[in-house]
């Protein structure tokens, strides 16, 4: 039998072989460890690392996104300033047209008043011929009796004592005078009458002027609160 430390050196030679590989294995597991960490380290830092490419992606996506409906916006804005501007070009359309209605209106305003004043004057002188008219009429009257009591006057004084009517030369030329007067009395009359007549007329064309013309400034005035209310 062989002796015990021949059977036990080899067993002692592959133990500390098997202890060699063990720590062998130990270190690689350690390397390995490490190896695993920095792995798992650059891992989480590769998963950050698309966490944030995939953020900046969507951002980019949210970025084109509100781009695109920011040019949309700007579409809109575009199209939105040509109504504008076309509304604008019609407004001051409207104004100069305004403003060319209210200088005619004005002027009408000022000649309306101008004849408002001239159918005042008109209406005084008719008032005044109608004034004279009456006080023509009451001449002529006071002249037709004046007529009649010379007539009789001047016939009672030219009578006799047998009552027989005189040569009556005197009276006839009394009487020829007093009928003068009365026909210049009627010519005036008539003039008057004429004067009043025409004077009327005036006034008919005149206040008939006037009403085409304040008819004229309603309707306007009535056109330009309207377009104010659309506005």
């Amino acid at each position: 039998m062989p002796p015990i430390e021949a059977i036990l050196a080899p067993l002692e030679a592959e133990l500390k072989l098997a202890r060699q590989e063990i720590a062998k294995l130990q270190d690689d597991n350690r390397a390995l460890d490490r190896l695993t960490k920095s792995k798992e380290a650059a891992l989480l830092e590769a998963e950050r690392t698309v966490q944030i490419a995939l953020a900046k992606a969507s951002l980019v996506d949210d970025l084109q996104n509100k781009n695109q409906e920011l040019m949309k916006q700007i579409e809109i804005c575009q199209e939105e300033n040509k109504i504008l501007d076309r509304m604008h070009r019609q407004k001051v359309a409207e104004v100069e047209k305004l403003t060319q209605t209210v200088r005619e209106l004005e002027e009408a305003v000022l000649a309306g008043g101008a004849m408002a004043n001239a159918v005042r004057d008109y209406q005084r002188k008719v008032q005044e011929m109608n004034e004279e008219m009456k006080t023509l009429d009451r001449e002529l009257a006071h002249a037709k009796v004046s007529a009649n009591r010379v007539a009789v006057v001047v016939a009672n004084e030219w009578k006799d004592g047998n009552d027989k009517v005189m040569p009556v030369k005197q009276w006839l030329e009394e009487r020829r005078l007093l009928q003068g007067e009365m026909q210049q009395l009627r010519d005036k009359l008539a003039i008057a009458e004429r004067a009043a007549r025409s004077e009327a007329q005036l006034k008919d064309k005149f206040q008939l002027r006037l009403k085409v013309l304040e008819e004229g400034l309603r309707m306007s005035t009535s056109r330009t609160n309207a377009s104010a209310a659309r506005r």
